[in-house]
């Protein structure tokens, strides 16, 4: 099975811990105002197998894996099979745009929820006071420090082969 990744990096903003984010390619969801428009489009990026993906991760030294997009469950059984073949030792955030509703009516979907350790789910809203004013979160583990995501944090500009990549969400957006 293969993953349709549109790119992932090395970051220290998108979760307690220096994580990989993983940004999928694809989203049905189409939130206005979204800053990763790039992603929306389900069009091939760069399909990885998941096999091969996941021996990447397994060579990485960092805290965990942040799932980001794009829209992760959009690709829900390829999602969960990555999570499962990664080593147990490190934690994993999903950043979705479903609802918990949306999300608990569909199997594929609660499988990838229940396999990571926490899920911050609902639509991006542009005009939010905070970044995760309008997410609602599912914790299925104490692996992750949710006081992370109430910290004020800080932009961080990755500079990688793909180009300047800009990530995180400072608390006056």
């Amino acid at each position: 099975m293969d993953i349709n990744v549109h790119h992932m990096e090395l970051s220290s903003v998108n979760g307690p811990g220096l994580r990989l984010t993983l940004w999928v390619q694809g989203c049905a969801l189409n939130c206005k105002g979204c800053f990763n428009q790039a992603t929306h489009p389900r069009e091939a990026s760069k399909l990885m197998p998941v096999h091969e993906l996941a021996q990447k991760i397994n060579a990485l030294d960092i805290a965990g894996v942040t799932l980001s997009g794009g829209e992760p469950l959009d690709q829900a059984p390829a999602v969960e099979q990555l999570i499962h073949a990664v080593n147990g030792e490190k934690n994993w955030i999903l950043y979705t745009g479903y609802t918990p509703k949306e999300i608990f009516q569909d199997e594929a979907k609660i499988r990838v929820v229940k396999a990571v350790d926490l899920t911050l789910a609902g639509r991006y809203r542009h005009n939010a006071q905070h970044p995760y004013q309008h997410k609602q979160i599912i914790k299925t583990s104490d692996r992750v420090d949710i006081d992370f995501f109430s910290n004020r944090r800080v932009v961080e500009f990755i500079v990688s082969s793909s180009g300047v990549t800009k990530t995180g969400l400072p608390m006056d957006v």
